[in-house]
């Protein structure tokens, strides 16, 4: 007897799917077969709000982010009410024009970050994508693209990842939409892909692009002077068979330079073209107000820049290509040579978020600054972070540790019972000076290692109008390139020729600079010997 024959049903629609997988589940109460009919709201009668918040789809709350639901609701023409229509015009600064029922086909929005820039492109892509609504503009079997580029590789992981394919898949009735997925790229069952990549100019060339979105594209120029308009005109174009194709710039605030800039000064002269500028704090107000004024106190122009999405007047890739060649050239940690006083630096984290406790050794040979060691941690365990600082101290005869004024406190205290002392490095601005100005005379060592090269190629300078350098990091997966801030405060010290301070009949092995104007700083902080 061969097998009998198993009836597979082929659902319309993904609603009707997942009334029907309800109904076999459905109780012996009467009416509650209807309850679970119409419980699940077909896609197409969805608002982006309605698909952003019911339960069957994304699920999301905007009640502590109201801003983010303003923005969505501007973006697709839904009416506001008067405490909406205050938050927009707090967006637009006063200048926006809001009309009902108007559609937004192109929107440039500079908000700070941690504002929710990632979550809004997502879902509109998700909205964009599972609606379905630019098959008619393809060919039987071509597919559909919904194209969102990020800076790097890992970032568009992230927005696939992270964000998009989390969504569907805690949506009951979205996951039933995907056919396949990689780290790039969702396919859903309608012929619609989502995809992402990074910022180049040869990413999804040829593809039918029906949403263009540009995450972070304020700085795209760190991989070039017109590496940002080089990918726009290279991905332009294939939007132009989609007569209602949509194009979304949202960046944290970079520099007045570009594309991003550009689109954004122009903005509020175009009627079509929805323009926002928004801080963090007034956009996801779930961000503590302690951790921004420690932000603010700690760099003012950066926090106007980075939280409060203010334009610097310029922005650059602090190393060049040619320059970042130059230093790798040890195979990995070297041994101790007493020959040699060695200097330690540590760019300490606050054992939260993605950010990592970072170490770095070195000395000095001639002209020539040579890192010995690059540490980083990913525990948040304190004592075992400690436990191997004390065993890498000791090894290369260390009493004084190099630390930025982050953190501070906490990591003195700490210290002191391994039998360190600390000194307050400078600015960072003013230790990668020194940095790039030994790798340009080609005096400076370092470990052959990806992630020290990332930390460099994602160093960004930002200059102000008084032309004066704050030094960022493009954040990414594994954090703020913290080993390459560590190796940079190491590397101010190994350069820095000045006699020893000797306290109690012991060398500290490190000295107190007098080019430093910042004396507090610069203060060195012994413990009990």
């Amino acid at each position: 007897m061969g097998r009998p024959k198993i009836k597979r049903y082929v659902y319309k629609s993904p609603e009707s799917e997942a009334r029907a997988r309800a109904n076999l589940k459905r109780g012996k109460d009467t009416g509650s077969i209807e309850k679970i009919i119409t419980k699940t709201k077909r896609l197409k009668d969805l608002d982006i709000i309605q698909f952003s918040t019911d339960k069957d789809y994304l699920g999301l709350s905007f009640e502590k982010r109201p801003a983010q639901e303003v923005i969505l609701r501007v973006l697709y023409g839904l009416p506001l009410d008067k405490k909406q229509l205050k938050i927009f015009k707090v967006l637009t600064k006063g200048k926006g024009k809001y009309i009902p029922g108007q559609i937004k086909n192109e929107a440039v929005m500079a908000l700070g970050a941690r504002s929710g820039k990632s979550l809004i492109s997502s879902i509109c892509a998700l909205y964009e994508a599972t609606r379905g609504e630019n098959q008619k503009y393809v060919s039987k079997g071509e597919y559909v693209y919904i194209a969102i580029i990020a800076t790097r590789e890992k970032q568009a992981i992230a927005i696939i990842q992270t964000n998009c394919l989390r969504m569907l898949n805690n949506s009951p009735v979205l996951k039933k939409m995907i056919s396949k997925t990689t780290e790039l790229e969702i396919t859903l069952k309608n012929n619609i892909k989502i995809v992402s990549g990074p910022c180049n100019s040869t990413a999804l060339r040829g593809l039918g692009i029906a949403v263009l979105i540009l995450d972070e594209c304020a700085f795209y120029r760190i991989e070039g002077p017109k590496a940002d308009e080089a990918i726009f005109n290279s991905l332009r174009p294939r939007q132009a068979q989609f007569p209602d194709n949509k194009l979304f710039l949202i960046s944290t605030a970079g520099a007045k330079q570009g594309l991003f800039y550009n689109y954004f000064n122009e903005g509020f002269k175009i009627q079509d073209r929805l323009t926002m500028q928004g801080s963090t704090a007034f956009c996801n107000p779930l961000i503590p107000l302690a951790f921004l004024e420690k932000e603010k106190r700690r760099d003012i122009d950066n926090f106007k820049r980075e939280f409060e999405g203010v334009f610097s007047e310029k922005l650059e890739s602090f190393f060049s290509w040619e320059l970042m060649q130059k230093p790798f050239v040890l195979a990995g940690d070297l041994p101790y040579n007493s020959e040699f006083t060695y200097y330690l630096a540590l760019d300490q984290s606050g054992l939260s978020g993605r950010d990592r406790f970072a170490l770095s050794i070195g000395h000095k040979e001639g002209e020539t600054a040579v890192i010995d060691v690059v540490r980083s941690w990913e525990t948040k365990d304190l004592n075992i972070i400690l436990g191997e600082i004390k065993i890498l101290a000791e090894t290369y005869f260390i009493s004084v540790a190099v630390i930025d004024r982050y953190s501070r406190g906490y990591v003195e205290n700490s210290f002191k019972g391994i039998g360190l002392g600390v000194l307050v490095r400078p600015s960072l601005a003013e230790v990668y000076v020194v940095l790039k100005s030994l790798m340009i005379k080609d005096n400076l060592k370092l470990p052959d290692r990806p992630d020290l090269r990332a930390g460099l190629r994602n160093t960004i300078a930002i200059y102000n109008k008084s032309n004066q350098l704050t030094i960022i990091h493009e954040r990414g997966p594994s954090g703020h390139s913290d080993t390459i801030d560590a190796i940079a405060g190491c590397v101010n010290e190994i350069v820095q020729v000045e006699p020893e301070i000797i306290i109690e009949g012991k060398s500290a092995g490190h000295r107190l600079s007098s080019l430093y104007p910042e004396e507090e700083d610069r203060e060195y902080r012994p413990f009990d010997w």
